[in-house]
């Protein structure tokens, strides 16, 4: 028995990258999931994994830009399970690595309507279930949340600073309801997201030139942020905001990759 055993986990975009390993995670400690992604059949195909391993788990595809397939979405955990206890909408969508113009219209728009309409979208499913039973939403923010300037990813700090605020507000109009809003930020992940970023631009190149430098100093692998944000859940009372990669973080970050290079030195 662990705190998340028998809890109904909703995860958007959990078929993939950090989503998936989270999944994973919650799934070991006894948790019941409600699996989602844009693909039906990858969503599936992962719902069907975790049932040979015994865990209780049911699959629809969704594309958390549409509300109505949302509103499926948290329409089928209902139906399945009779409540929804977390939902972490983690749908996300980047750009290339560029400046603001250079990219295509199309991409920026993607970027906007999934991080930003499906955050609504996915917290609005949520919060009006959660309302008898109470629960916990978890938005995961990201590299401008703080609405600080994000040169060359501006679609992706733009939707983020968005995040952290519209967050922040509905925890407010919420504050009294029994329902609990958590902005997650995971910091740099080491999943294909990451490692397939491409640039747009000769300002973007440019910029891409130190990017495997930036990966090596701050970049985890998923797993470290999935198992604080499972700890996070596992709590009665959860934060309002985690950083993983704040000021301190990145601090920490730097030292250990100037001490990991220290060792390398010595060992040659």
């Amino acid at each position: 028995m662990t705190a998340l055993t028998d809890k109904v986990i909703v995860v958007t975009g959990c078929t993939q990258g950090f989503g998936r390993v989270l999944v994973g995670l919650v799934a070991a400690r006894g948790a019941r999931l409600v699996i989602s992604g844009p693909w039906p059949d990858e969503a599936e195909e992962q719902a069907a994994d975790l049932r040979a391993r015994g865990v209780d788990a049911v699959a629809t595809g969704c594309d958390v830009t549409v509300a109505d397939q949302v509103e499926s979405l948290a329409d089928l955990a209902v139906a399945t399970y009779g409540r929804i206890d977390i939902w972490v909408n983690n749908a996300a969508a980047s750009t290339p690595v560029g400046r603001a113009f250079d990219l295509d219209p199309g991409e920026f728009r993607r970027a906007i309507e999934v991080n930003a309409l499906g955050t609504f979208h996915g917290t609005r499913a949520a919060v009006t279930r959660m309302l008898d039973t109470g629960g916990v939403v978890v938005n995961i923010l990201g590299r401008g949340d703080n609405a600080g300037p994000t040169p060359y990813t501006t679609a992706y700090g733009a939707t983020k600073a968005w995040v952290a605020g519209f967050t922040s507000s509905v925890r407010k109009e919420y504050a009294d309801s029994g329902v609990q809003l958590v902005g997650f930020n995971p910091g740099m992940m080491l999943t294909d997201k990451l490692t397939g970023a491409r640039a747009v631009g000769e300002a973007g190149e440019r910029m891409m030139k130190p990017f495997a430098k930036v990966q090596a100093v701050f970049a985890d692998p998923p797993e470290v942020a999935a198992e604080r944000l499972v700890a996070v859940l596992e709590k009665d009372r959860p934060p309002a905001k985690v950083n993983l990669l704040g000021p301190v973080g990145a601090s920490r970050h730097a030292v250990r990759y100037a001490a990991r290079a220290v060792r390398g030195v010595k060992a040659r």
